[in-house]
């Protein structure tokens, strides 16, 4: 008896595998070719999802919902890998490997997503607005330096011109980071140089160098504009397909260990 039990949740185990399975290969391609037929933009069109669920909307700005999804994210990671005492076999190893990839892959898609300038509401910036953004912050910019003209330091930061959108999408990635991190370098060069060239003060100094990153931050965010968007997209067909197996498989081993009596 105790047999037969056992072998009806395995079928319904490998059924509930296959299911998902085949859930999971039907979004990544759907968000590939047909994006309008996913299940994710059909969650979005019936407003369940936070973003288009004008009753949640207000609850919070949508930045610090994305902060707290990846701070449990990783932290639920950590707690599932610390339960596994490093022990993996069977579907649960599926589970477990779907969680590290897709902790992985939210790290990087935390990093595509702040390339994209967006309001205080959370919305997409265009170009215009982009431009006007630095238009503002050059002004005050130039406030700052008073008769220091910074215009040449500021040529030594990499903003990458337009023909980025040109690239394929791994070149474009490996460009954004590299770019991201060298001109960390080049902004510390300019510090020391408005100090010992212009011999100016450390709070202004720190004004400066921080207007300047921001005007290139911007800049640069909407040379990769398009290019971001498209890595975003991408990332999402990845992304989500690898969360939902995860989750799936998860709320399968839960149940299968309290129905057939794992506690006791």
């Amino acid at each position: 008896m105790k047999k037969s039990g056992i072998s009806n949740w395995f079928i319904v185990a490998v059924s509930i595998f296959i299911i998902t399975i085949a859930l999971g290969t039907y979004e990544s391609l759907s968000q590939f070719y047909k994006p309008e037929n996913s299940i994710v933009n059909a969650l979005h069109g019936y407003g369940y999802l936070r973003k288009r669920f004008s009753l949640f909307a207000r609850w919070g700005a949508l930045r610090h919902w994305l902060s707290a999804h990846i701070f449990l994210g990783i932290m639920g990671a950590l707690l599932v890998t610390l339960h596994t005492t490093f022990k993996l076999g069977g579907i649960v190893a599926t589970s477990f490997w779907s969680m590290i990839i897709t902790v992985i892959f939210g790290i990087l898609g935390r990093y595509i997503y702040i390339q994209i300038p967006q309001n205080v509401a959370g919305t997409d910036l265009q170009v215009n607005e982009i431009n006007k953004m630095v238009e503002e912050v050059d002004n005050k910019l130039r406030e700052r330096s008073g008769k220091v003209d910074v215009s040449q330091l500021f040529k030594e930061i990499d903003v990458v011109d337009e023909r980025v959108k040109d690239l394929n999408l791994f070149n474009a990635l490996y460009l954004m980071v590299k770019t991201d991190i060298i001109n960390r370098f080049k902004l510390l060069h300019i510090n020391k140089a408005l100090k010992t060239d212009y011999h100016l003060g450390r709070g202004i100094r720190k004004q400066i160098v921080t207007f300047m990153s921001r005007k290139a931050a911007l800049i640069r965010r909407k040379n990769f504009l398009s290019t971001s968007h498209r890595l975003l997209h991408y990332w999402h067909v990845l992304h989500v397909p690898l969360a939902v197996v995860m989750f799936l498989i998860m709320f399968l081993h839960v149940g299968v260990y309290f129905v057939l009596g794992g506690g006791s």
